[in-house]
């Protein structure tokens, strides 16, 4: 193995991510130990723990205790990378950033694969939004339905990797979104645009859609921005 200016763990870390994305290693598959994987690739035990350590921070490996390193799923992977991206609230601008752009794609390719049935599907959630509005607003079940209107969206569109992205990344917001649907007028406007992106899917008008899911993910981020103290 021939090394590089570039620090010799990244570069071993490199050569084994390599190895995984190629499928010498397959998911699930236990990797050689440390003392192994030192003799294989010509370096230092201790270069080969450092190694695993920036593969195990990016999701491509999982070492468990006493039994050894295994090749870790791609689900794992993006929770991952997702986990690292957006930790904090110090972050949320970036994250709604992101999300606006996977959102619209999101609308744009359920509207070329969806069915007659999963319109249906997404109408039923909100006729149950519509339904929790009324008093006394269940806000829990709200914030229920919002995460499914999203998720059910982003499985319509039949982009296995987009599904999974968008299963974090929206996880990863369930504290701050059931806080968010507490502030005053935000559930309403929400099963409103919510609505709104429906019928201009609907009427197969991926533009109008585009910019509905726009409007709406720019809307809740405002919400959050302006109450961000008592979320």
């Amino acid at each position: 193995m021939q090394l590089n200016r570039k620090g010799i763990s990244e570069q071993v870390a490199d050569t084994i991510k390599e190895k995984i994305q190629t499928g010498v290693y397959q998911v699930g598959e236990k990797i050689p130990g440390e003392r192994d994987m030192g003799i294989e690739l010509s370096v230092s035990r201790n270069t080969v723990r450092e190694a695993y350590k920036i593969l195990e921070a990016y999701g491509y490996i999982t070492a468990k205790h006493g039994t050894g390193v295994f090749v870790a799923s791609p689900e794992y992977q993006i929770q991952k990378m997702t986990e690292t991206f957006f930790v904090s609230t110090d972050h949320m601008e970036d994250f709604f950033s992101v999300r606006k752009i996977l959102e619209e794609w999101t609308v744009k390719w359920s509207i070329e694969n969806s069915s007659e049935e999963q319109f249906k599907q997404l109408e039923a959630i909100l006729k149950e939004a519509d339904e929790c509005l009324k008093d006394p607003i269940d806000v829990t079940k709200l914030a229920d339905l919002d995460h499914r209107f999203h998720i059910t969206l982003a499985n319509n569109s039949q982009n296995i990797v987009l599904i999974r992205i968008m299963n974090f990344l929206i996880d990863l917001l369930s504290e701050s979104r059931t806080k968010s649907i507490q502030i005053p007028g935000r559930a309403a406007q929400s099963v409103l645009e919510h609505h709104k992106i429906i019928e201009a899917m609907k009427q197969n008008n991926i533009t109008l859609a585009q910019k509905y899911m726009k409007d709406h993910i720019e809307s809740v981020e405002d919400s959050i921005k302006s109450n961000v103290q008592e979320l």
